[in-house]
């Protein structure tokens, strides 16, 4: 008897440990440092890590997953994918192939890319442009015309070409290039590098995945923001540049409208216990239809002029919001998901920053990279003090909105 509840006891505990493991989602990537690294395990095996890697890991796990995730051409990935032989493969520039075969996640990574040049030598259609082999670089030169005259087998080998002239140009992630030209000593090669585009990268799932488990890739995106927390930051040339052009752009638009007049008509709630009420109703209703008081606040002519002068900007603008110094939204140009934005770092950052310096210029507050779901887009959120009276007074914050790359491509011809 003793022995029978003792071997029952044990098919329980046996039987509890094996539910309570998490089941594993079986991906394909390709080697890409610093972003994909294969690097050799105790046991053998290839543990594969970097930004990009841990990324999905990260959201994977918070989904309620394990991963397995194995290096692989790229060939033999879709081939894998097209036969429902693997869940997924991360991280590939968006395709019309890959859109057909399988369901694409928002952006897991987000890269740089340049086309970099010898010495102070300008881009032009004509250079010899040097590529990775099977990259998502040499799919995006395809598709878009250009003529690739060398295609090789790793970034180190375009590196060494454009040092011996064979070739003009090379398409590069900027971190691959700033990582080969240390690890192999040449920070001294005078390149020049010329912004193409910033380039989301996907995890495409298979179609058998995700009728199996449906509400995977819901729960996998929400994540995706907090797993890449710190991943997307601007490089302190990208943050000058952006910091002109938003420049630029409060200039103009505090010569076309009255922000002081906007900012005084909006609504404003008598105490903070108001304000964090009408919040939380906010908060609520967003996802599924517009509160009374955003209706409101959409309406007013402020808001109005808002959307006019966003819309002048078009592709580059993304949204625009007046804050009073309640840190309550008094107009804005199109709904956001709090009322509420004192809690936010582009509303603190510039009243700290006014309070700290009351006679000097303010520096602007520039926000790390963010993806928006609902605009499928990466942008920054640039802040600036909203001056009353003869300057002396701060009576709320200024927010724009800007679509990275856009933003970038313009400071480019700037």
């Amino acid at each position: 008897m003793n022995l029978r509840l003792a071997l029952s006891l044990t098919t329980i505990l046996y039987s509890t440990v094996c539910q309570a493991q998490p089941p594993t989602l079986n991906l394909y990537t390709f080697e890409s440092p610093p972003y994909q690294v294969a690097s050799q395990e105790k046991g053998g095996g290839n543990r594969i890590s970097g930004e990009t890697a841990d990324t999905v890991v990260c959201a994977a796990n918070r989904a309620g997953w394990a991963t397995r995730i194995r290096i692989t051409p790229q060939n033999r990935a879709i081939h894998s994918l097209e036969r429902n032989m693997i869940d997924g493969y991360f991280a590939i520039d968006p395709s019309a192939e890959l859109d057909n075969i399988a369901r694409r996640s928002d952006p897991v990574a987000l890269e740089k890319w340049y086309f970099f040049t010898g010495g102070n030598k300008a881009f032009t259609d004509n250079l010899r442009i040097g590529v990775v082999a099977g990259s998502n670089e040499e799919a995006w030169l395809e598709a878009n015309g250009y003529a690739i005259f060398l295609s090789v087998s790793s970034p180190s080998q375009l590196l060494a070409l454009l040092k011996r002239g064979r070739i003009d140009t090379a398409l590069m992630d900027e971190r691959v290039m700033n990582r080969l030209r240390y690890e192999n000593d040449s920070e001294a090669t005078e390149l020049t590098a010329h912004f193409v585009r910033y380039a989301p990268l996907y995890l495409y799932l298979s179609e058998a995945f995700v009728s199996d488990y449906p509400d995977f890739l819901g729960t996998f995106n929400r994540t995706l923001n907090s797993c890449m927390a710190g991943q997307l930051a601007l490089s302190k040339e990208e943050t000058r540049r952006i910091t002109e052009l938003s420049g630029r752009l409060f200039k103009e638009m505090n010569s076309v409208l009255d922000i002081n007049q906007i900012i005084e008509a909006g609504p404003r709630q008598e105490s903070f216990t108001d304000v964090m009420t009408i919040d939380s109703q906010w908060q609520a209703l967003v996802p599924v239809t517009t509160p009374d008081l955003a209706e409101r606040i959409l309406a007013l002519p402020g808001s109005r002029a808002l959307l006019a002068w966003q819309e002048s900007h078009r592709g580059l603008v993304t949204e625009v919001m007046l804050i009073n110094d309640m840190g309550t939204l008094a107009a804005m140009s199109q709904l956001t998901s709090d009322y509420w934005q004192g809690d936010e770092p582009k509303f603190q950052r510039v009243m700290e920053n006014t309070s700290a310096n009351p006679d000097a210029n303010r520096p602007l507050y520039v926000s790390p990279i963010r993806y928006d779901t609902s605009a499928a887009r990466f942008q920054v959120t640039v802040s600036t003090p909203s001056l009353a009276g003869n300057g002396d007074r701060t009576n709320g914050v200024i927010v724009i909105g800007l679509s990275i790359e856009e933003a970038l491509s313009d400071a480019e011809r700037h």
